[in-house]
């Protein structure tokens, strides 16, 4: 189980391959492929909660990112880990006093996690769970077009101060069953808080040079967008499901 998250998987989110190179042996690195691969091809339901964070690192950030849970799957892994499959909806408050211009596929084509045992802990930085992803797109993959540089297109959105976008993004981490053992790479049931960084910016070339062509209609969103915190339940006997799709 889970509390408040957010996503919706389209055909790039099904094609592309998504690597977990956190160091571990052959074999295990094998079983945690096969979870993290499992992750990329669902839909469903746990619980999460948005945490409030006092000084929280998103203070300076342009864009705040509010992550819902609106879907969640347990897949096998392994008879020692599996996979906990999240959708989420992502709400972005443009928290400024000025325009800005936010892509709307933010997060679809590159993201990192970070998954925490508390607040705290979060904070300084000793995570429990920090996968490097390296991502990898199939010729099936629908590519970003590179944009105009006279204005932004229907892939951008316009937002005023204060206004709101809102988009799906599909993400998820590995857990193990109740065991006296630790296996690297994966969770452990009970309350984690979970984080997303997710790339503003998604497109073939410098944002650096449409955000100075487009200036006259807004600010570009660019670099990496922190959401805010979610505490997430991972439960000690899952309803694991041996064939998702």
């Amino acid at each position: 189980m889970v509390r408040d998250l957010s996503g919706k998987p389209t055909n790039r989110d099904l094609n592309r391959t998504m690597v977990n190179s956190t160091s571990m042996t052959e074999s295990k690195n094998h079983r945690l492929l096969a979870c993290t691969f499992a992750l990329l091809l669902l839909s469903a339901v746990p619980m999460l909660r948005a945490l409030g964070v006092p000084q929280s690192a998103q203070d300076d950030q342009f864009i705040k990112a509010i992550p819902e849970l609106v879907g969640t799957r347990y897949c096998y892994g392994d008879a020692e880990v599996y996979s906990v499959w999240l959708k989420l909806r992502m709400k972005f408050v443009n928290r400024t006093h000025k325009t800005l211009i936010l892509d709307k596929e933010i997060g679809k084509a590159w993201y990192g996690e970070k998954v925490a045992r508390n607040l705290d802990e979060l904070a300084a930085g000793k995570y429990e769970y920090n996968p490097s992803i390296d991502w990898f797109f199939s010729d099936k993959d629908k590519l970003p077009d590179k944009p105009k540089s006279d204005s932004p297109s229907s892939d951008f959105v316009v937002l005023a101060p204060g206004e709101t976008f809102v988009s799906e993004i599909n993400t998820g981490v590995v857990a193990q069953y109740e065991n006296p053992k630790n296996f690297s790479g994966s969770i452990r049931s009970g309350v984690h808080v979970l984080q997303l960084e997710l790339s503003a910016w998604n497109h073939p070339g410098e944002a650096s040079a449409f955000a100075e062509s487009w200036r006259k209609f807004g600010e570009l969103v660019t670099g990496v967008i922190k959401t805010e915190p979610l505490e997430i339940r991972i439960p000690s006997d899952p309803k694991v499901e041996k064939k998702c799709k």
